[in-house]
């Protein structure tokens, strides 16, 4: 996961440039993020999907989470 996407294990095909809708939550974030992302990488069943409709607060709650997660490391 980074700020501008994450990485997902599918037992699904999709095809690279796809419009799709992820549901996830952050550790410790209610409720669930309901966002838009597009699909840019492909190996198998590896994609990685680029955010495209995260909100400013949703923006700042991700950066703040990845931070926390390199402090731990």
């Amino acid at each position: 996961m980074s700020e501008a996407g994450i990485g997902i294990l599918l037992a699904s095909e999709l095809n690279v440039g796809e419009v799709v809708g992820l549901t996830f939550s952050l550790s410790g974030s209610t409720p669930p993020w309901e966002l838009r992302a597009v699909a840019r990488y492909r190996r198998g069943y590896h994609y990685g999907f680029e955010f495209l409709s995260l909100t400013g607060e949703q923006q700042e709650s991700l950066r703040s989470y990845l931070q926390n997660l390199q402090q731990l490391d």
